[in-house]
């Protein structure tokens, strides 16, 4: 019930997928004997637009023997990193291909010729440089010529090659100051510098010349106080603790609330030893005293 469900959806997204127009630009195409192999990310042209019929190109009548064909294939994602498909054109199998322009020599599934008495060349440019490009491109087996909003590239054994062209979007480019580098770098560095003073608070007081700034006995030791295997001083050692001479005159009672004079207070450690048990390390050459 789960498979079918998913597969229901699957083919509800394709649908609504196709149903939408799809204007990125054409960015490569191939040409293959059977369009079920046709390359990964590329989609097989193989019905005509207006008949909805088979899209074979070589079209070329056999009695006996396996039949030969030909499917062209786009894609919207493979090829030159960067280029874009920008027109096509129909020229006869032995011209001689127009400058600027590229050809399908093979099919992509079986390496064999691609053509027979003509052939399609297409020309690439650059996707940042280019005004239009192809988005589409659709075959016709009985329509003589192009459908509105379509360019007849020309007809191949038949059947004619029709393709769409749409404007490239281009993003604008951000936009860069015009203020000059060193007022930038001056500004920067006197940024830096109120920061500086704002961060130092100090109080200089003028010394006079006989002062003497060394003191009559040396500084206190800092004082230490052991934590097992570790010792450690802090500033505030040898401070004695005192309470304020102004607060004296303030009668201040705190209750007790819990007395445990006389209480033997016994504390079995249980939770750290479960703590302990979860991060007990596993290396042997680590001895914790819990698992002694």
């Amino acid at each position: 019930m789960m498979k079918s469900s998913t597969s229901h959806q699957k083919n509800i997204l394709n649908t609504v997928i196709c149903v939408l127009p799809d204007n990125r630009p054409v960015t490569s195409l191939q040409l293959v004997e059977e369009f079920e192999k046709c390359p990964t990310n590329f989609q097989p042209i193989n019905k005509t637009y207006d008949q909805d019929q088979d899209a074979d190109l070589w079209r070329e009548k056999m009695l006996i023997g396996k039949r030969t064909t030909r499917y062209l294939c786009q894609s919207k994602s493979e090829g030159l990193p960067g280029y874009i498909v920008e027109t096509l054109k129909i020229i006869n199998e032995k011209e001689i291909i127009p400058e600027g322009f590229s050809q399908l020599t093979r099919t992509a599934d079986t390496e064999q010729k691609a053509w027979r008495k003509k052939q399609l060349v297409y020309r690439l440019t650059k996707k940042s440089s280019a005004k239009q490009a192809v988005t589409d491109i659709i075959l016709c087996s009985r329509m003589r010529q192009a459908p509105d909003g379509f360019t007849l590239a020309g007809d191949i054994n038949g059947i004619l090659v029709c393709f769409k062209k749409s404007p490239v979007p281009h993003r604008p480019s951000p936009s860069i100051p015009s203020r000059n580098i060193n007022d930038l770098e001056k500004t920067i560095e006197n940024l830096k510098l109120q920061a500086l003073f704002q961060s130092q608070d100090y109080e200089y007081v003028q010394l006079s010349s006989s002062y003497k700034l060394s003191p009559k006995r040396a500084a206190p030791k800092p004082l230490m106080y052991s934590t097992g295997t570790m010792y450690v001083h802090t500033d505030v050692e040898g401070v004695p603790f005192l309470l304020n001479p102004g607060l004296k005159q303030y009668n201040t009672h705190v209750p007790i609330k819990y007395d445990v004079t006389g209480v033997q207070l016994q504390y079995d450690f249980q939770l750290e030893r479960q703590v302990l048990c979860t991060t007990k390390s596993q290396n042997d050459q680590v001895t914790n005293p819990f698992f002694q």
